[in-house]
């Protein structure tokens, strides 16, 4: 979101909201009258990343491909990468926000380190030095307020597809979120959401060994997985939502106790069940068939306990 708003607001033009099962695809409807391309944040994974690889070749011999991104990748993935030709910003440390602002810089205006800080802080980010350093020139508390206003109205309209299209739009304009229509009672009824979950995880997850589960119907299963490491005291938290298809999509949150990199783990993990995914450290995200979500669970907590 905040990615996408700095580059509008740098360069102009179109740009698109995808996530990473839909990646390839949006890669394939480029179109030809495009002068460049700039791809924010959507880290690939081993199961499709030589088809991500080939299709960046072929772009970046139409136009300048920019790849900013904060995602694990490997020495080996990342000649491959820069193979292509395209210019590749790359670093675990910052935030995919903090990169792109970074990245172009000086085509913004003085207002668009807060589009940075606000991704910094929800990717929990924010005490990188680059982030720690902006922050200290600003209202750390209006940053915060504004941050989690923003996600919690993100997080209230999940399944509005153009929702997140109209803030970014909004963002690139550089206007703070709580002066956008209706950001603060979306913000303030999602909160209302949280509160209620945090008093069901406990009821309604279930605990294997060091990690607690929990299927939900909610569209943020970010927080829901957040919510179970509290609840349940354990180092990962995964909750987990059935999409049409047979599809089970997970999201996964780890505290300073996890001894594995959730995002390099769940990938290899997922593949193993005929699905995939990748993130960071910490967060990261998969998707596997139904059928494949005890099989996943178990080997997620093998590795744990294997690491502990």
């Amino acid at each position: 979101m905040a990615s996408a708003a700095l580059v509008l607001a740098a360069k102009g033009g179109t740009f698109r909201l995808t996530d990473y099962e839909q990646l390839l695809d949006e890669l394939d409807a480029v179109p030809a009258s495009a002068t460049s391309l700039t791809i924010c944040d959507l880290g690939t994974n081993a199961s499709n990343f030589n088809d991500f690889v080939s299709r960046l070749a072929d772009l970046a011999r139409r136009m300048p491909v920019t790849y900013v991104d904060h995602h694990y990748l490997t020495d080996e993935a990342k000649k491959e990468l820069l193979k292509t030709g395209i210019d590749l910003r790359h670093d675990v440390r910052d935030s995919a926000a903090m990169l792109t602002y970074l990245t172009y810089k000086e085509s913004l205006p003085e207002g668009a380190r807060m589009l940075a800080l606000f991704g910094a802080v929800t990717d929990y980010m924010d005490s990188s030095e680059v982030a720690s350093r902006m922050m200290e020139t600003l209202d750390r508390q209006f940053v915060l307020l504004e941050s989690t206003l923003l996600a919690f109205a993100l997080a209230k309209n999940a399944k509005d597809y153009s929702y997140p299209e109209m803030l970014a739009k909004e963002l690139s304009q550089m206007k703070a979120p709580h002066t956008i229509d209706d950001v603060g009672r979306e913000a303030i009824e999602q909160a209302e959401i949280v509160r209620k979950l945090a008093d069901e995880v406990g009821a309604k997850g279930t605990r294997l060994g060091r990690l607690a589960y929990m299927k939900t119907t909610q569209s943020s299963t970010g927080n829901v997985a957040k919510l179970l490491l509290g609840a349940f005291g354990v180092p990962v938290g995964v909750a987990y939502k059935e999409k049409p298809g047979g599809i089970a999509e997970f999201s996964l949150r780890g505290t300073s106790d996890s001894r594995i990199h959730l995002g390099k783990e769940i990938g290899q993990i997922a593949m193993a069940h005929k699905g995939s995914g990748g993130g960071h450290e910490k967060a990261a995200g998969c998707s596997v068939p139904t059928s494949e979500v005890q099989g996943l669970l178990k080997d997620l907590d093998a590795k744990l306990m294997k690491a502990r």
